[in-house]
């Protein structure tokens, strides 16, 4: 039998040719970032720290220095003390001329944690191959990617990529190296470096936004009663990580700034029952109006790849709708911070996170319910394989696996040029890229710029973008000339008016 008909070998295909896809949907994203430019809240948190950094050069003096304003907008603004401190350290040293950096730490964060812990639970936890474990991780990274709903506040707006698509990233990482933990860590010298590791990363989770906090609240409630449950040897250390957690976020949610905030914004709140309530409707709301024919397509193509993995830990699945459950409670509470604290979903930057959740959860439940299936009906199969012995070692050497991923490759881009288009992030990029959109866009971006940081001038009027490129345009001054971007950025150049030009 030819080698390429051996269902191994062409497994080993359809992971490199998924890497090759991967590698040529992520590049131009971060491509992209390099034609990105301030905007928005970024002048706001970037005007002291940038000073800093241009007097001193100095990171210790900078991230001392940020202490200050932190505290002042924890007593009057927001308690979201980690992830202000430490994107106003960043931008500092960012600035314009290093704007880019955003999206490599947010976009290549939520990439490496993400693919760490998705190998890592494949791989170490179900005993996976390797090659199975990167094609699903991939595969569902890239939906994550390519469908996230606002990619500008996602990778490219340096606040919104810093405040909430890095701190996603580092929830992943911290549930890669819990789960480490709870395998057991040999050694007192590892167990110390691990409990570092995770004590710095509860404190900077629980200290940045409140959709990551309280979800990572609930994940650390499922490994402490799966610890207790299952006897783990490490439970009670477990147990001590996650009330520092409780205290870092409980630091973040009772600040003195976040009754303000809310007294000033003069929107109806709802009572914390309501808001759990008000999360499940708009968690099945959520999941009915998402669950597009891409998305079935990408589950449909995973099936074969996840009966290999589920195969070596059959009895792990046994409880398929508690697990389904719980992961609905845990994708609800996504909801709960925004809809208590403002009476509503969210801008666009939380809804990357619901979206990014979303497609894990969705693939997760069906690599559970499959592993379910298989536990359930394994004697059946173990009978008619031992009594088809030859025809199955025929299908192990012969198999129909990569034309059918190739057909169902096909099918599924012509579904997401039906249901995305252009706003799939790969094809945006690829498409301004290549017409020139992001490159004229950045060029105005420049033109502007001169003007900003010309001394003489102190009252700028500036033309709106030609071709504002749909990754990387957030927010612009307007025709108002009082708006509170353009006061932004007349304070941050030192100006004293900025606004387009008049007519």
């Amino acid at each position: 039998m030819k080698k390429w008909k051996s269902i191994d070998w062409q497994i080993k295909v359809i992971f490199y040719v998924l890497l090759g896809v991967f590698l040529i949907a992520v590049i131009p994203l971060f491509i992209m970032s390099f034609y990105s430019f301030m905007c928005a809240d970024d002048y706001g948190f970037a005007k002291n720290p940038v000073e800093v950094w241009k007097e001193s050069h100095s990171l210790f003096k900078l991230m001392v220095s940020q202490f200050a304003p932190v505290k002042s907008n924890y007593m009057s603004w927001q308690g979201t003390y980690f992830s202000e401190w430490f994107n106003r350290v960043l931008i500092g040293m960012c600035g314009e001329t290093a704007y880019y950096v955003g999206t490599f730490i947010s976009l290549g964060g939520l990439i490496a944690a993400e693919l760490f812990t998705f190998m890592t639970v494949l791989v170490k936890g179900l005993d996976a191959d390797k090659y199975c474990a990167g094609i699903v991780s991939m595969g569902c990274v890239l939906m994550q990617i390519w469908f996230t709903p606002v990619p500008v506040e996602a990778y490219y707006w340096f606040c919104g990529a810093i405040v909430y698509t890095f701190i996603y990233a580092l929830c992943w990482l911290l549930i890669g190296i819990l789960f480490l933990l709870c395998r057991g860590v040999t050694g007192r010298k590892k167990l110390i470096i691990f409990e570092t590791i995770i004590v710095l990363l509860s404190i900077s989770i629980g200290g940045s936004n409140y959709v990551t906090g309280l979800v990572m609240v609930v994940v650390y409630a499922f490994f402490v009663m799966g610890t207790f449950l299952l006897r783990n040897r490490n439970k009670y250390l477990m147990l001590a990580n996650m009330v520092i957690y409780l205290i870092a976020f409980g630091f973040n949610a009772l600040a003195p700034g976040n009754m303000a905030r809310q007294n000033t914004t003069g929107l109806e709140r709802n009572s914390a029952v309501e808001s759990i309530m008000l999360s499940f409707k708009e968690a099945l709301e959520y999941i009915m109006v998402n669950m597009w024919l891409p998305n079935v397509i990408v589950a449909l193509l995973l099936v074969p790849f996840f009966i290999r993995i589920v195969k070596r830990k059959q009895n792990v699945f046994r409880f398929p709708a508690l697990i389904s459950f719980l992961s609905f409670c845990l994708f609800a509470a996504h909801f709960t911070p925004n809809l208590y604290a403002l009476g509503f979903t969210g801008a666009g930057r939380v809804l990357n996170l619901y979206r990014f959740s979303f497609y894990f959860l969705l693939y997760a439940n069906e690599l559970y319910w499959i592993g379910w299936l298989s536990y359930r009906h394994s004697e059946k199969y173990k009978a008619i394989l031992s009594e088809n012995a030859e025809s199955n070692e025929a299908f192990q050497k012969e198999s129909w696996l990569l034309p059918s991923c190739i057909f169902g490759g096909v099918v599924l881009c012509i579904s997401m040029y039906f249901f995305g288009g252009k706003t799939i992030t790969s094809v945006s990029a690829i498409s301004d890229l290549c017409t020139g959109v992001a490159q004229q866009y950045h060029a105005e971006q420049e033109e502007r710029l001169a003007l900003y940081e010309n001394p003489s001038i102190k009252e700028v009027y500036v033309t709106p973008y030609t071709n504002a490129p749909y990754l990387l345009f957030f927010k612009d001054i307007d025709d108002t000339e009082d708006a509170w971007l353009n006061r932004m950025v007349a304070v941050y150049y030192d100006k004293d008016k900025v606004a387009y030009v008049k007519e």
